[in-house]
């Protein structure tokens, strides 16, 4: 009688160990990125610059979700020089974005501004826009880092 061996190639074996690992791994990234990936939605509003009114620079919320002053952060630009821009949002120390109602929230058709620091002229910190300039305006939620809306608005 005649014995024969019959088993896998080596070359089979090992590609399909390498098969199961490449498996293992994807499963492991897929748990370890979805753990730690944020459940946070992002605010979804469209706020526009509704006007100036002295050395205010007035916005509205005009649809979409109710937010917390707190959670945003507001990015201010000058569309002639676009190298100049300033950061703005609301601390410990006290507030940049101040609502009409003197609540934190703002809600659907809601007004709230921005104030500044200088008389005569728009300023905050060394960041000035003149007359005739047009200001540009993002906000961003601050608890995923995602835009919610921007637009620009001529100053008079």
């Amino acid at each position: 009688m005649k014995k024969t061996d019959f088993a896998v190639s080596e070359v089979v074996g090992v590609l399909l160990m390498l098969t199961i690992t490449l498996i293992l791994v994807s499963l492991v990234a897929v748990a370890m990125s979805s753990a730690v990936s944020s459940n946070e939605k992002p605010i979804t509003a469209t706020i526009i610059a509704s006007g100036v009114h002295g050395k205010n620079i007035i916005f509205e919320n005009i649809a979409g979700d109710a937010f917390v002053l707190n959670q945003v952060e507001l990015r201010l630009g000058v569309r002639e020089y676009p190298s100049q821009y300033t950061i703005l949002r609301n601390t410990a120390e006290g507030g940049r974005l101040i609502s009409y109602s003197n609540s934190s929230t703002i809600s659907l058709g809601d007004r709230f501004y921005i104030q500044s620091e200088s008389d005569g002229k728009f300023q905050w910190s060394s960041f000035e826009i003149s007359s005739g300039n047009h200001l540009t305006y993002r906000f961003y939620d601050l608890r995923t880092g995602s835009p919610i809306s921007s637009g620009e608005i001529a100053i008079p």
